[in-house]
């Protein structure tokens, strides 16, 4: 990612101690997770994380952790999906978020994820989950592809 960004690949336990996600967010290891972390170079401090996974032949699940927003001004949105759409090859991300999320919901439509549907109780008992999902050809953080560059 340039400034302090990370592409790690999270093979069992080791390499989650670079992902000091509050609780809240509550993130799950699974076998096909990957990651892209911003850390400040001066203070070695996580500014914030993504985590993909539940990769299939044409998608994937994306987590996304902010702690310091300086990183969308610094090219963090652009590197999540180069990643997704160009590194990993899929077409589509899919977003599960709590229903009661208002501000990760804010967040989710400015970067231009759309609303597929809701999971009624798929959170919890009275919270649902909303699906969204983002296309390659609808992603608006994709930087232009130098000529000869292919995808994936």
């Amino acid at each position: 990612m340039g400034h302090g960004g990370r592409d790690v690949i999270f093979v069992g336990l080791q390499p989650w101690h670079w992902v000091d996600i509050p609780d809240s967010a509550k993130p799950r290891r699974c076998e096909d997770t990957r990651g892209i972390i911003a850390i400040d170079e001066n203070t070695n401090e996580m500014l914030a994380a993504c985590l993909f996974d539940t990769w299939t032949y044409n998608s994937c699940q994306i987590h996304i952790y902010i702690k310091n927003p300086i990183v969308i001004k610094h090219g963090f949105l652009h590197e999540l999906f180069d990643y997704a759409f160009n590194t990993g090859g899929r077409n589509v991300i899919i977003g599960v978020t709590p229903a009661d999320n208002a501000k990760a919901l804010k967040f989710i439509r400015h970067t231009g994820f759309v609303k597929q549907g809701v999971i009624p109780d798929g959170y919890k008992q009275g919270v649902d989950f909303v699906l969204t999902t983002m296309r390659a050809e609808d992603c608006k953080w994709l930087r232009p592809k130098k000529v000869g560059q292919e995808n994936g």
